[in-house]
């Protein structure tokens, strides 16, 4: 919690209400939730990979071969539907993205303003500039 000002200082910035970010709509699946799923499927498709080039004959590579790719498969709609998933997720985001960083870009200009501790301001000035670096990257 920020410190109080005292009665006897004032001033000069006015106060800003940021709404609180709302979390995003939990539309994931349970199993692209896991951070484990697509983890475990990659760590079998690559064992799976070892035990073809030691298995002992042509039908037992051919069996490896089937299972990996199946897991294959797996990986790739894996994989698809958590990019689609968390596109969703960020296309929602982004309005509140855009209207986040005007505020920020405000606060950025009257950060001296705010708080007459340069570190402070200059660290406050640092990571508003970093988030807004990302802007490019989210439009």
């Amino acid at each position: 919690m920020p410190p109080t000002k005292s009665s006897a200082q004032k001033s000069t910035a006015t106060p800003r209400t940021v709404a609180a970010p709302e979390a995003p709509p939990t539309s994931l699946p349970p199993v692209l939730s896991n951070p484990d799923t697509i983890e475990t499927y990659k760590a079998l498709y690559d064992i799976l990979g070892r035990a073809y080039w030691e298995a002992s004959d042509l039908n037992a590579k051919d069996t490896i071969q089937g299972a990996r790719d199946a897991i294959y498969q797996i990986l790739t709609d894996l994989n698809v539907a958590k990019l689609e998933a968390n596109t969703a997720l960020f296309l929602s985001l982004k309005s509140k993205i855009k209207d986040s960083n005007k505020a920020l870009d405000k606060i950025k200009d009257d950060i001296n303003n705010i708080t007459k501790n340069i570190a402070t301001a200059s660290s406050v000035v640092a990571a508003i500039a970093k988030v807004l670096s990302l802007a490019p990257a989210l439009a």
